[in-house]
């Protein structure tokens, strides 16, 4: 039996972000989430995960720095972008950091899973 594939997700939304996790849980995936960008940044180098979901817009500052730091310790991480203010230049930025996906919230858990899926299996 392969080893659970790791999510972690880093947005403030704590109702939203407590149904995808129970959801993914569900769904058999390893998950961790995190509610600040300086939260979300020391999750991904101790969590390790094979695929992240970020929020733009945090408390602390942008989802692009974990999003940096992430692509720059675990370059075969995964990464979802999700956001419900969609900012041209950050979305830019983004996707220049290498972005493999992008979903502006809401988005229904059945979108979210068929994503994930076609990233993790």
């Amino acid at each position: 039996m392969s080893p659970k594939k790791k999510i972690l997700i880093v947005d403030d939304e704590v109702g939203i972000v407590d149904e995808i996790r129970e959801f993914l849980l569900e769904e058999g995936y390893d998950v961790f989430t995190a509610d600040t960008v300086k939260a979300g940044i020391a999750a991904v180098t101790s969590f390790k995960p094979d695929l992240l979901i970020v929020d733009m817009k945090l408390p602390d500052a942008s989802g692009i720095d974990v999003l940096r730091v992430c692509r720059n310790e675990l370059p075969n991480t995964k990464t979802m972008v999700v956001t419900g203010y969609v900012d041209q230049r950050v979305m830019d930025e983004a996707e220049n950091m290498g972005r493999d996906m992008f979903l502006q919230k809401p988005f229904d858990l059945v979108t979210l899973i068929e994503e994930i899926q076609k990233f993790l299996g």
